[in-house]
């Protein structure tokens, strides 16, 4: 039966029409050869479903199991093939080493059928190959052709074919298409006939390949992007390359990185020849500015399947225009303004990415914490964020609590910040900031400086300044004895035009009062930046004995010479600083907070470096004769800023020891700066900052000389010594006696008792009572800062009646004698007052040389 069956099959494909097999494309006549489905059609497995006829026959092996029927009506025929020109022009004959274009044409029956999706793969061949544009293509249809009701003929085209001279014409082609939900494929060949086969004499031996990068090595690119590589491949010799895989690579530790497979596949690459290909690559935004290697490898063959491989290099450029994270303050919030002691004040700090890169593992901290300072009202001392991107802001609140030791002002806290960038590297900074407090009772004073006006722009020669603002009592106690001075620091370009001095009586709790002063700019004046310091200080019932509040302003003038041009400059100046303490004792450390500013309100500054020197001693005398009078403790005198955004400000603190043998008086320390603007544009500039240094006095004390028993009544003599044994005078020095006595001599002005010398106080005391008697020797004097200073010494006498007289031995004198006696007691009391005069005139003498020294 399957024999008759397989007769019977012969048979239909002998006698049907058109005739299956090979479509042949010659240039001279072309000749079609149709292939129906029925005898190659597959299922989607690749299983032969077996052949029907064109008519539809259902016989015994059309269809496979579970297949519709109707399937196998369906005919796909080549009709044409066409081999042509680039420009699309028929070709007479194909030569060895040509490439041509191939134009496949389709028909399908019957002709009602649609949509389709047709594809047309061509095979491996020996002769032919499809070159750079793919061995597979979809078919479409032939609208030329085609009427509106008959959509049965499909063109496929596929571009660069390449006969490399072989005699064998045929190449395989595989068309698949969907129908019914289903894959088709049908499996045949076509002849390209019109081919010019190489001659065996003609033939020579091929030569060997020679791929190379033949486009600029070089390639440009930024830090954190993303970029195209493009490389044009060149085989520089005559002999065709085949199966070239171009592979790139990274090597070593590389902040470029490939994105996708990193290579490339060329099918044919004829000699003399080029071919574009791109690679794509993305930049580490932490890598360095310079210039990083990319190894590009070959492996190709000949068409003898010899196979070669190479390698060049190429090169990424790469230009860093990130910038490290740096954290800063870029507000700081503070409710209420002004705190009060024992009550929460909630502190909130705007922190601004001012890098371009992103900070990451953020810790912010709070430093100066402690029970006599600031204490946490809840939660932790630390806060946490993840990240902040550059440029962008986050905030965070501190809840603190201020305590009831702190005196009224203003108490500096530092700001720590801790964070990563990107590569793990970790940075730290801290900035000060500053709480207005209020008395440690609620009753302090607190003047601030509010409404401030001055010239914002340049200021010619001749010309009044005039600076303005306002002083307020923010506290809840009176300010007294208020004095404002305003100061230029430089009285050849700019000098007082009114009073520079002024005094205010007192400011009452939320009082204030608008003070102005007039400058005037000299001839003198050259084309830069003035600082003007407004100084204030004041007192309160809280401050009596203590030192004065100060509160210090800087504003700056910006004077132009005639003739120099006014430029958009930024200016970097220090526009307030304040010191802890605020008079700086000699011998001793203090902190040092300033303000850094950069008043330009269009361009930034950026790469600052501020230096600070001070002036040298130079007391020949002085145990630090040469040296500065101050020096930096734990840290460089050095600064290094990022950049400060224009209106913005830096603050920083630094600590500083003071010489001890350092002159009581203000002390000069030259800020100098060097930055750039957003051009590159260098500056130069100096600031100069006031440190007011008092020499700590000491005076010493000797034992107190007087009897251990005194009598009521009875004169007792009572001296010391003292000794000046700091390094500045005592000025207006007093010595006297306070007790529950009588007194001779109980005063003694010294006046200005200079460093070095000593001098003693001879008085007398005389007791009233009987009994322990308590008195103090009470010395006072003012120091090189005008404070008062009161030294008491306590001494105790052991205080007895006196011893009654012996009448009845009275009465048995006879009077000649009793006057005798009493001869003899003033002959006793005299030589007692000579030796006691002689004793002090000899110490009057001595004190007298060592005045004289």
């Amino acid at each position: 039966m399957r024999k008759l069956i397989s007769i019977v099959l012969i048979l239909l494909m002998l006698i049907q029409t058109p005739i299956w097999g090979i479509a042949e494309g010659n240039s001279n006549k072309e000749q079609t050869t149709k292939i129906s489905t029925e005898t190659h059609i597959n299922d989607q497995n690749g299983n032969n479903n077996g052949s029907n006829d064109n008519k539809g026959n259902k016989g015994e092996g059309s269809t496979t199991s579970g297949e519709n029927p109707e399937d196998s009506n369906v005919s796909i025929i080549i009709s044409k093939v066409e081999p042509k020109t680039k420009k699309g022009e028929k070709i007479n004959k194909i030569y060895a080493d040509e490439t041509f274009m191939l134009d496949i044409t389709l028909e399908i029956y019957p002709k009602q059928t649609e949509n389709l999706n047709i594809y047309v793969q061509l095979e491996k061949s020996d002769s032919f190959s499809p070159v750079g544009t793919g061995s597979r293509k979809k078919a479409d249809p032939d609208n030329k052709n085609n009427d509106e009701k008959d959509k049965s003929i499909y063109t496929v085209t596929f571009d660069e074919i390449y006969y490399n001279g072989g005699e064998n014409t045929t190449i395989p082609i595989t068309i698949s298409y969907d129908l019914n939900g289903k894959t088709r494929s049908i499996s045949d060949y076509i002849s390209i006939t019109n081919i010019s086969p190489s001659k065996e004499e003609d033939k020579k031996t091929e030569g060997d390949p020679n791929i190379t990068i033949v486009s600029s090595k070089t390639i440009s690119g930024q830090a954190g992007e993303s970029l195209y590589v493009p490389i044009t491949i060149k085989n520089s010799s005559d002999s065709g390359a085949r199966n070239i895989t171009v592979t790139a690579e990274i090597e070593g530790d590389s902040p470029i990185a490939l994105r996708g497979s990193g290579h490339e596949d060329i099918y044919y690459l004829r000699g003399g020849k080029t071919e574009d290909i791109q690679f794509r690559v993305d930049i580490d935004e932490y890598a360095e500015s310079k210039t990083y290697p990319i190894k590009i490898n070959f492996q190709f063959y000949n068409s003898d399947g010899k196979s070669y491989t190479g390698s060049d290099t190429v090169y990424i450029k790469v230009e860093n225009k990130n910038k490290k994270p740096l954290i800063s303050i870029n507000k700081i919030d503070i409710k209420p303004e002004v705190s009060e002691a024992d009550k929460p004040t909630k502190v909130g700090f705007q922190l601004i990415n001012n890098g371009t890169l992103e900070a990451r593992d953020i810790k912010i901290s709070l430093g100066g914490i402690g029970n006599d300072t600031f204490t946490i009202a809840s939660g932790l001392n630390s806060r946490y964020i993840d990240r902040i991107s550059g440029g962008k802001t986050a905030y965070v609140e501190f809840e603190i609590i201020p305590s009831i030791k702190l005196p009224g002002g203003s108490h500096g806290l530092d700001l720590v910040l801790n964070y990563k960038d990107g590569t793990g590297q970790s940075y730290e900074d801290s900035s000060k900031f500053f709480v207005n407090v209020a008395s440690n009772k609620g009753r302090g004073s607190n003047l601030i400086i509010e409404n401030l006006i001055y010239p914002d722009g340049a200021v010619g020669h001749n010309k009044d300044v005039n600076i303005g603002f306002t002083l307020k009592n923010v506290g809840k106690m009176d300010a007294k004895n208020i004095k404002v001075s305003v100061e230029s620091s430089d009285q050849a370009a700019i000098v007082p035009k009114t009073v520079s001095i002024k005094k205010i009586e007192s400011l009452a709790p939320n009082q204030s009062e608008r003070l102005s002063f007039i400058f005037l700019t000299t001839k003198d004046g050259e084309t830069r930046n003035y600082p003007i310091n407004i100084t204030v200080e004041y007192e309160d019932d809280l401050t009596e004995g203590q030192e004065k509040h100060t509160l210090t302003q800087y504003v700056g003038v910006y004077i132009v010479k005639p003739g120099d041009d006014i430029k958009t400059t930024p200016k970097l100046i220090i526009d307030k600083y304040s010191f802890e303490p605020n008079l700086v004792r000699a011998g001793e450390n203090f902190t040092m907070s300033l303000s850094f500013f950069n008043t330009n309100s269009q361009k930034a500054v950026r790469n600052i470096k501020i230096f600070l020197t001070a002036e040298e001693k130079t007391d020949p005398n002085s145990q630090s004769s040469g040296g500065n009078v101050f020096t930096p403790v734990g840290s460089s005198n050095t600064f290094y800023i990022d950049s400060i955004p224009p209106k913005g400000r830096v603050e920083k603190v630094i600590t500083m020891f003071t010489v001890p043998d350092a002159k009581a008086k203000t002390h000069t320390v030259t800020a100098n700066f060097e930055y750039e603007d957003s051009d590159g544009t260098q500056y130069t500039a100096t600031e100069l900052i006031g440190v007011p240094v008092v020499q700590q006095s000491k005076l010493e004390i000797g034992e107190i000389s007087l009897p251990s028993e005194a009598f009521v009544g009875e004169a007792i003599p009572i001296s010391v010594e003292f000794y000046n044994t700091g390094k500045v005078t005592l000025y207006n020095m007093m010595v006297k006696l306070e007790g529950n006595f009588q007194t001779e001599d109980s005063r003694y002005y010294i006046g200005n008792f200079e460093m070095g010398t000593s001098d003693y106080f001879e008085g007398t005391i005389i007791p009233e009572e009987t009994g322990e008697l308590t008195g103090y020797l009470v010395f006072t004097y003012e120091d090189s800062s005008g404070e008062v200073v009161e030294i008491r010494e306590e001494f105790t006498l052991n205080v007895m009646e006196a011893m009654p007289m012996d009448e009845s031995l009275e009465d048995m004198v006879p009077e000649e004698e009793s006057k005798g006696f009493k001869g003899i007691w003033i002959a006793l009391i005299l030589i007692a007052a000579s030796i006691g005069g002689f004793i002090f005139y000899k110490k009057k003498k001595e004190k007298g040389m060592a005045l004289d020294e």
